[in-house]
């Protein structure tokens, strides 16, 4: 646990039919709600959100959004807060959009848009926060710092990002709770805190790509996100 690798899941390399992928979503939907993917998220929002004039319209882009369902979230919680918060959801995955569709109710303020990270189809500037989960344990150090620096370029105001934190109790709590469930979680979810990063490598990467402004903090459910805004904001 030392180090990260970088062996690629299955999900990676592999296209899963639709039934299989929608079991996979709503697993990780699941483990987002108890273990911090949506709470550690929102607390960060929480913190900019004092700044917020009420009523105001705020502009969500999320990268790699998989069953949607942080997405959903922030516009509940903006909704109960007085926010006009709208979220554009990405993914690369046709079957995580089709997925996240299916899978809640209409809303006027999400939009759920097949989307590749690398050639956003939005200008700079487009959003006021670019935010992601589960997203960076799959890229390489690399790829992270210009994941990073793309999302400077298109948020007004700042970044949040939540991920795994790699730790060999996350490894055995992974094993343990993926067991039950489809063999590809049971191959994924372990191999996914050996490929996560710690809190001083995930801030070593924000300091490489420029953006000394994003802060590191840790969750509950082995989660840390890196986020802030800029001093612009």
């Amino acid at each position: 646990m030392r180090t990260r690798i970088y062996q690629p899941e299955i999900m990676d390399e592999e296209t899963v039919d639709q039934d299989t992928a929608d079991e996979i979503y709503r697993y990780l939907a699941s483990i987002n709600r108890l273990f911090g993917g949506v709470s550690g998220t929102i607390a960060r929002f929480e913190a900019f959100s004092r700044s917020w004039r009420p009523g105001e319209r705020i502009d969500v882009l999320e990268i790699a959004c998989g069953a949607a369902d942080v997405p959903r979230a922030l516009i509940a919680w903006g909704r109960a807060r007085g926010f006009d918060l709208r979220v554009t959801a990405t993914d690369i995955l046709l079957s995580a959009v089709d997925y996240a569709r299916r899978v809640g109710p209409v809303d006027e303020r999400l939009r759920l848009a097949c989307a590749d990270v690398n050639r956003p189809p939005f200008t700079p500037g487009a959003f006021d926060y670019v935010t992601c989960g589960l997203f960076f344990h799959h890229l390489t150090d690399d790829q992270i710092v210009a994941s990073l620096r793309a999302f400077d370029h298109l948020a007004r105001r700042g970044i949040v990002v939540n991920d795994l934190v790699r730790s060999r109790r996350a490894y055995i709590w992974t094993w343990l709770f993926t067991w039950p469930f489809h063999p590809i979680l049971h191959h994924d979810g372990p191999l996914s805190i050996r490929r996560s990063l710690r809190p001083a490598e995930m801030k070593q990467l924000a300091g490489a790509a420029g953006l000394p402004w994003l802060t590191v903090e840790r969750h509950f459910g082995h989660r840390m996100t890196l986020a802030g805004e800029k001093r612009s904001a």
